[in-house]
């Protein structure tokens, strides 16, 4: 532990006075790793308040911290881990940060808000933290366990594995992949999530293969069919309605970022030209994504028409639709669980692929759904209803669920093992000077 310690204070010497700003632009790209220990070492991303709570309160064994999609919805498989948590461990005490109805949310949890002073306080009491997104914090307490469940299956690309010279500097950021270090458990869906998130976040942990929790509902009828219902009471949807969800991703180019995390949004559909070729009795819901800007654009919608996108839950969405309309989005890995028809609707294809930030396969050589790539193609399509489901696809991406899932993380949570912060530590100089002698 000595060594690693002088290890970092001399390569932090060595850098001199060098700011952090000057640091990420000089140091970060060519050496990653070596920029994460120093950043470590200098304690960058780390607020007082967090480093106070650390050494004020020690770790408690039955304390878990939940966060998803930057605290701005009660969703994905945070959401389920926690549900199920509750009926299994009932005595436990959990934490939400959590900026929606807090009514939503079972359970009677303590409910905080992102980045303040009790935020991070129970951060640094929690023995288990949960996210798909990130936390602003850069680094955790050794004693803490954190297990990043992401957010689905890659199609477009991802971080270090972007290649387009639009992204050469901005691929990734330091702030991401520092976090990323500080992973315990990366949760994947399937082998060819696990091949993707090692080269697009250079992650060299524990990546644990299981079915996403999120989709057990797809599994088991009752639940399904109670929450079909449910959901479509709430949007006053009969059962004889058919029901479209559009779910197109983000869109990060130059021209419409409205701030850094938020984007514009372009519908790219007539919904009254949707509808008039739509079947009889025919809902189109619109779901944007949480870092899509749409409030300029989905003003005066029209009868059959819903926005959903403030709605925290997509998965509830999935159930009450019947055919599910996107375009690159991680969405339809986890539709594919529900064995309904999609429609790619990718007006925009060619540029996608060239200039914003590329895919990982090209959807028109893989067996998995109708693709469009105009409006009036897409119109000519609408009534899927028959149409043939994918095995070839679903076995690739969705066969490892199967309904339990929620069960296996938390079994695998609850019997982890658990290194001491001197192994830890053993494990992080190893890893410095392999990066320095590469």
């Amino acid at each position: 532990m000595s060594k690693y310690k002088d290890l970092q204070k001399n390569f932090s010497r060595y850098l001199g006075d060098k700011t952090k700003k000057e640091l990420e632009n000089e140091l970060f790209l060519p050496h990653p790793e070596l920029f994460n220990e120093v950043a470590k070492y200098r304690r960058y991303g780390v607020p007082k308040v967090y480093k106070n709570a650390c050494k004020k309160f020690s770790v408690d064994e039955k304390l878990f911290f939940f966060e998803s999609n930057l605290a701005r919805q009660y969703t994905g498989n945070p959401r389920y881990i926690y549900e199920r948590m509750l009926e299994l461990y009932p005595n436990y005490t959990y934490v939400w940060c959590y900026e929606g109805d807090e009514s939503v949310i079972p359970g009677n949890p303590i409910i905080v808000k992102r980045s303040s002073d009790e935020y991070y306080e129970y951060l640094a009491k929690s023995s288990v933290v949960i996210n798909n997104t990130t936390f602003p914090i850069w680094y955790l307490r050794p004693e803490t366990f954190y297990l990043q469940t992401w957010h689905g299956t890659p199609y477009k690309k991802m971080h270090w594995d972007i290649d387009l010279d639009y992204f050469k500097k901005g691929k990734t950021s330091p702030a991401f992949y520092v976090k990323s270090t500080g992973w315990n458990t990366l949760l994947s869906p399937n082998h060819y999530s696990t091949e993707k998130f090692r080269s697009c976040f250079r992650f060299t942990g524990k990546i644990y293969e299981s079915g996403y929790p999120a989709n057990d509902i797809f599994y088991n009828k009752d639940k399904y069919e109670s929450k079909r219902a449910e959901i479509r009471q709430k949007l006053n949807i009969s059962k004889e309605d058919l029901v479209y969800l559009y779910a197109p991703t983000w869109r990060n180019t130059r021209d419409n970022a409205v701030s850094y995390s938020q984007f514009r949004f372009d519908l790219m559909l007539d919904p009254v030209k949707f509808l008039d070729n739509a079947p009889d009795n025919s809902i189109l819901l619109i779901r944007t994504h949480h870092m899509s800007d749409a409030s300029e654009a989905l003003n005066d919608l029209g009868e059959s028409v819903v926005d959903v996108s403030d709605w925290d839950d997509a998965i509830e969405l999935m159930c009450a639709a019947d055919i599910l309309i996107t375009d690159y989005s991680s969405i339809v890995f986890d539709w594919y669980c529900s064995k309904k028809p999609v429609i790619y609707f990718v007006p925009d294809l060619e540029r996608y692929e060239t200039f914003i930030v590329g895919a990982y396969f090209d959807l028109r050589e893989v067996n998995c759904g109708v693709i469009c790539q105009s409006e009036d193609e897409l119109y000519g399509n609408l009534d899927v209803r028959d149409a043939p489901f994918y095995d070839d696809f679903y076995n690739e991406f969705c066969s490892i669920h199967k309904g339990n899932s929620a069960d296996d993380v938390i079994s695998y949570i609850m019997n982890r093992d658990k290194l001491s912060s001197k192994d830890k530590f053993k494990k992080s100089i190893k890893k410095v000077y392999n990066s320095i002698l590469s």
